[in-house]
């Protein structure tokens, strides 16, 4: 087995138990240590875990618990973001404009009717979207006046 399909599992397993831990616990919240070390994520590290959480969810692994863990690691993105940003972590956007480039491989049709959410928010003019985890679990860099919101998430 290569390292990063290595690294892959082991990154599933430790979400799959936090998931599991959160799930336990009666409430959708995260422990305040968990909370804390989930701060300040990078675009990266946000990827990684949205990517490998939503693959988890997408081929169907214990979904109900991952997309708990999912929300409340949200949430925290949520709390981070300025409170006059246009878009936050967890917005419900669709794409508008000409079809960005790291989209580009995919059905335009398709791109137009899918429902993406807001997984990172820098402070570059970009952010990260990731579909609908039941149609794919892709997250992909666009510029931010390619999305016009179409719901805030709520507070959870």
């Amino acid at each position: 087995m290569a390292d990063e399909e290595t690294s892959e599992l082991v990154i599933d397993r430790l979400l799959l138990a936090l998931a599991a831990q959160v799930d336990s616990s009666g409430g959708p919240a995260l422990a305040a240590g968990a909370a804390e070390a989930l701060t300040d994520l990078s675009r990266s590290e946000a990827n990684v875990i949205f990517g490998r959480a939503g693959h988890l969810v997408h081929y169907g692994a214990d979904t109900e618990p991952l997309t708990t863990l999912i929300h409340a690691i949200t949430a925290i993105q949520r709390d981070e973001a300025p409170a006059d940003a246009t878009i936050k972590p967890g917005d419900e956007v669709r794409l508008v404009g000409e079809v960005p480039e790291s989209l580009a491989d995919y059905d335009e049709m398709w791109l137009r009717e899918t429902t993406f959410i807001v997984r990172y928010v820098g402070r570059t003019t970009m952010v990260d979207v990731q579909p609908d985890l039941t149609e794919d679990y892709v997250i992909a860099t666009v510029p931010v006046d390619r999305v016009e919101p179409m719901r805030r998430e709520s507070a959870p």
